[in-house]
């Protein structure tokens, strides 16, 4: 069966849309919660409205006067393209997500980032967005707008390919090595269906990705509470909220 669909689908995203939110500018969907406070408490000044579990999708969320949205929302794809519909469906036309990811490839270690340049579909919803010979990649122009926030703070980072997966314990050494030698750099749960939305909705979208574990060596090495992934995460959270506007120039 084919699952991509030109028709119109019965249930509207604009069904789910809170109408207040057609101000904000840019969307930042995150997946830890030390994220999200880290970029509250940096935006505390400027919030003009926050909630909890108050859009399909999104633990909580919050809003500021300039037009920065940042959204926590649950894992994978089903949530972040649910969460990502309903902002689209209010007016936010560029989306990006700040998130974690495990290295496959001995070319990106902990604590580095990584902003994707194409992502392997092996999550079920792009093909709800996709046929399936069509490529997930992020927009155009925003990858550099984040290549370009993150060198003028002297942050490195790499550039290369994701491997999307729904299925976090079905990672083998065989898929490691095959995708590490197409350039694919690291594994999460959320981009590829992201950038296939996006492309359907005709909206912008990125992701900018922290390492936070490694596959590579065939052994799964987790550091999610090292000091190298926390302080950049906090350092990429808080200039993130004051300087956001970088990414849509």
């Amino acid at each position: 069966m084919k699952w991509f669909s030109n028709g119109d689908s019965i249930v509207k995203p604009e069904n789910f849309a809170l109408k207040d939110l057609g101000f904000v500018k840019l969307g930042v969907i995150v997946f830890i919660r030390r994220v999200h406070d880290w970029m509250r408490v940096a935006s505390r000044d400027v919030i003009v409205s926050e909630k909890e579990e108050g859009i399909v999708g999104a633990k909580r969320f919050f809003v500021t006067e300039e037009g920065l949205g940042v959204f926590h929302s649950y894992f994978g794809a089903p949530a972040t393209v649910a969460l990502a519909e309903a902002l689209i469906a209010a007016g936010i036309k560029h989306l990006v997500i700040f998130g974690e990811a495990d290295s496959i490839s001995p070319e990106i270690s902990i604590g580095q980032i990584l902003v994707p340049t194409f992502a392997i579909r092996e999550e079920g919803v792009s093909y709800h967005y996709l046929p399936p010979n069509i490529e997930a990649k992020p927009s155009e122009k925003l990858p550099g707008n984040i290549k370009a926030f993150l060198s003028k703070r002297g942050i490195q980072h790499k550039e290369g390919g994701v491997w999307t997966t729904d299925a976090p314990f079905r990672e083998t050494m065989k898929k490691v090595l095959n995708y590490s030698r197409a350039g694919v750099l690291a594994v999460e749960m959320e981009c590829s269906a992201l950038f296939s939305l996006s492309i359907f909705r005709k909206v912008t979208s990125a992701a900018l990705l922290v390492i936070t574990d490694t596959l590579w060596e065939g052994v799964w090495k987790p550091a999610f509470e090292d000091k190298e992934v926390v302080d950049m995460e906090r350092r990429i959270s808080e200039t993130l909220a004051m300087h956001w506007k970088e990414l849509i120039q």
